[in-house]
């Protein structure tokens, strides 16, 4: 018998953004400090480079001048897994 797996497969994605940029980008939150705001330009950077990676946390760092973000970023790889029966 034969079973499809998905597991995720994460990476971690850096960006140096200048701050003025990012704030042109998440205007519709009202805190642009918070995860869903960061998530939210990770995800819409992705999508300009046709990247299906799926966002998960994202911690941030940031200046004066920039913000600093590391994204988690899962793919989903789908495996072939093979069950075979164990008779008695």
């Amino acid at each position: 018998m034969h079973s499809n797996e998905t597991t995720l497969q994460v990476y971690h994605r850096y960006f140096k953004i200048p701050v003025e940029h990012y704030l042109n980008t998440v205007t519709d939150f009202l805190d642009p400090w918070d995860e869903r705001a960061y998530q939210h330009f990770v995800q819409q950077y992705l999508k300009t480079t046709d990247d299906h990676g799926i966002v998960g946390m994202v911690r941030q760092d940031k200046d004066e001048n920039y913000i600093y973000l590391d994204a988690a970023v899962r793919y989903p790889i789908i495996q072939q897994a093979t069950i075979e029966k164990v008779s008695d």
